[in-house]
């Protein structure tokens, strides 16, 4: 009995330790009841295409992310009941953020000012696009929903203590430091991870051969670096340097966006034949002197993108093959040459031995080995 008494007294501890305890914090809001469902990790769907899709929301990493103080209808504005149907479509960038202001202009926060100077770009597109337009990158190629800092899972006691002296609410505290702590830290991806991402497309040779080819067919001009864009890069004195993790060498963005409004030149990536690109004839100067500060008219001209394939630089393609050849046709010759001394040494009765460093030895008169 004493036995069940215990066991007994054990559960209620357990359930009251259970109900009672603390409760995982979360900084950001469900009224709206999404996590009745999506807070179970084995929320998804197989599509169509046989691709596996997860709806699984993690609650304390959502409330650590940019996109924290967001509602979710305000994206995933097309969903009015719940349960919901089937999604058929999805989150658009450009979309205004209902429940959140701009707190200088008044207006309802929106991407739009990005993405009107993203669909100016080469890589414009639309959310849903077929073909070749497909190919092309869109906002969530790119963005993810990052933390707002990685390196801390709330914000410093230490810091807003002090702030809601003032600031009485401890929300509008969290966010505020959350939001400003981001913007003087360094967010920019590295040179490596730019690299990495611009390569997983223009990397692609079946992609970049589908455009090619379209290209031919309907007559319209690519860009005469666009077929090995990335590869040249690679085995450019860029490329190779900031591969083994030198910072300052050029990635592909310090040449192709503005530095000036770096954050928005990003999303408008003009061809080279625009006269607005940096890398345009007309501005080509001005972006080598951004890390070159003496470049003139002959440095501007030396090609960042070097290849040697025949259709875009003949010259080099032949030159490599003809010092190919005559390297392959001197080694051959000294190796002849040394294999034809050696045949006949050993039909003189000369050999060859390793004492006192390698040497040829030949019998003397008088019947012993000398080096000759």
């Amino acid at each position: 009995m004493r036995r069940q008494h215990r066991i007994l007294f054990g559960c209620l501890l357990l359930i009251a330790g259970l109900t009672l305890g603390p409760v995982p914090s979360r900084a950001f809001e469900d009224d709206e009841g999404c996590l009745l469902c999506h807070k179970y990790p084995k929320m998804g769907r197989v599509t169509e295409e046989g691709v596996r899709r997860s709806y699984y929301i993690l609650p304390d990493t959502f409330s650590r992310t940019v996109h924290r103080n967001v509602p979710c209808r305000d994206c995933h504005n097309y969903i009015q009941q719940l349960p919901h149907r089937e999604v058929k479509e999805g989150v658009r960038c450009e979309t205004e953020c209902h429940s959140i202001k701009n707190p200088a202009t008044g207006k309802h926060f929106s991407h739009k000012v990005i993405h009107d100077a993203y669909m100016k770009s080469t890589h414009g597109r639309n959310k849903i696009e077929t073909g070749l337009d497909a190919d092309k990158p869109y906002c969530v190629t790119c963005h993810t929903n990052p933390l707002y800092n990685p390196s801390e899972k709330h914000p410093p006691r230490r810091i807003t203590d002090r702030c809601v002296v003032c600031h009485e609410k401890r929300d509008f505290v969290e966010a505020w430091y959350n939001h400003t702590s981001r913007r003087i830290r360094e967010i920019r991806r590295s040179s490596e991870e730019i690299v990495e991402l611009c390569g997983s497309c223009h990397g692609d040779e079946e992609l970049v051969a589908r455009h090619v080819e379209a290209a031919r067919e309907e007559g319209r001009e690519l860009g005469r670096k666009f077929p090995f864009a990335f590869e040249s890069y690679e085995e450019s004195f860029h490329g190779k340097v900031t591969r083994y993790g030198f910072r300052k060498a050029a990635n592909c963005l310090d040449c192709h966006a503005d530095q000036e409004n770096y954050y928005l030149s990003v999303h408008e990536i003009r061809p080279s034949r625009d006269p607005l690109s940096p890398v345009s004839e007309n501005r080509r100067i001005e972006t080598c002197r951004n890390c070159h500060k003496y470049a003139d008219k002959n440095y501007a001209a030396i090609d960042p993108h070097p290849t040697n394939h025949p259709e875009d630089n003949p010259f080099r393609y032949w030159a490599e093959k003809v010092y190919g050849v005559i390297g392959d046709a001197v080694l051959v010759l000294l190796v002849g040459m040394a294999a034809f001394e050696t045949v006949g040494r050993w039909r003189d009765g000369v050999v060859w031995k390793l004492r006192h460093g390698s040497s040829w030895w030949r019998k003397s008169p008088r019947n012993r080995d000398r080096r000759i």
